[in-house]
């Protein structure tokens, strides 16, 4: 009797398999929740890039060309390429920047093409990490922000942080870093601007090489913003983050949809639906730092 065939979902993220573990895991579970039999209904494929952005990129153009049922990517990069190599294979982004400033889709409500998944509309978190640190930095002056000006969201973001900086009396000192070796020559700059804070702007390059980041800006005695839910455990001062989690679980619901027969053009892009502040009480005594009450009042959680 000829074997119905399953279909595969295959899963690229650019981290490892330590950093990505609980991602992976969230979408799974959500795809058993939706009903989906892994196995039975459907294969997964977990492509990681270990940190480098090249080898995602390989793994992404191996994928495409073994046509997968559904294509699932992290990361606004991923997205973007994902979609300059395929217009017909349905994507599904489980996390990501703004799809719609980006130009990846028509519109949040209707996608259009072959691309859909979570938005996690970095400009605006990344001003809202910017607002906490005036509200835990009353004192501060200027700001350092790290980015990466290959990313596809870089420019919009680095535009609206100058405006909102304005406003909260901040001074901003600019650092790009297209890879890690940028990214060392970049921290290692910092000295010259002499900034009372360093807020970094998501890209997959800070988010692989985060804990080598945190340590050698923390060596200069600077407090890190940072955007990614294990942060602040790794000594930044604060961490403001969607749950990653629970987007990768939701994306989970779109691939079931897309299995069951769905177009993505039609599923509406969704947005995170819970953002957590973490605050590191031990890097603020380390760093001679007193958070006022009011900011640590409204932490989601205090690492003691």
């Amino acid at each position: 009797r000829a074997q119905a065939k399953v279909p595969r979902v295959v899963l690229i993220l650019t981290g490892d398999a330590h950093s990505t573990a609980a991602f992976s895991a969230a979408f799974v579970e959500g795809m058993q929740q939706a009903g989906q039999v892994e196995g039975r209904s459907w294969r997964l494929e977990l492509l990681l890039g270990e940190g480098e952005p090249a080898r995602s990129a390989q793994h992404l153009k191996q994928a495409v060309a073994s046509r997968p049922d559904v294509l699932v990517v992290g990361g606004l990069i991923l997205a973007r390429q994902a979609l300059e190599a395929t217009r017909t294979i349905p994507v599904v982004v489980a996390t990501g920047g703004n799809l719609l400033e980006a130009g990846l889709v028509q519109s949040l409500a209707r996608p259009g093409g072959n691309l859909t998944g979570i938005s996690d509309l970095a400009d605006e978190a990344t001003v809202k990490r910017l607002e906490l640190t005036r509200v835990a930095l009353p004192k501060a002056a200027r700001v350092a922000v790290l980015s990466n000006p290959e990313f596809p969201a870089t420019a919009r973001i680095e535009a609206r942080l100058e405006s909102a900086a304005r406003q909260l009396g901040f001074a901003i000192v600019s650092a790009h870093a297209t890879d890690r070796a940028s990214m060392v020559r970049a921290i290692d700059g910092l000295r010259a601007g002499a900034p009372d804070a360093l807020l970094v702007i998501g890209d997959a390059l800070h988010t692989s090489n985060r804990r080598e980041l945190i340590e050698r800006v923390s060596a200069l005695r600077l407090p890190v913003v940072f955007y990614w839910p294990d942060a602040a455990e790794m000594g930044a001062l604060i961490s403001y983050h969607p749950d990653v989690a629970d987007n990768f679980k939701r994306a989970a619901g779109y691939v079931d949809r897309i299995l069951r027969g769905e177009r993505p053009g039609e599923l509406p892009v969704q947005q995170p639906t819970r953002y957590e502040l973490v605050v590191n009480i031990q890097v603020a005594r380390r760093l001679g730092i007193r958070l006022p009450p009011e900011f640590l009042l409204r932490a989601d959680r205090v690492i003691e």
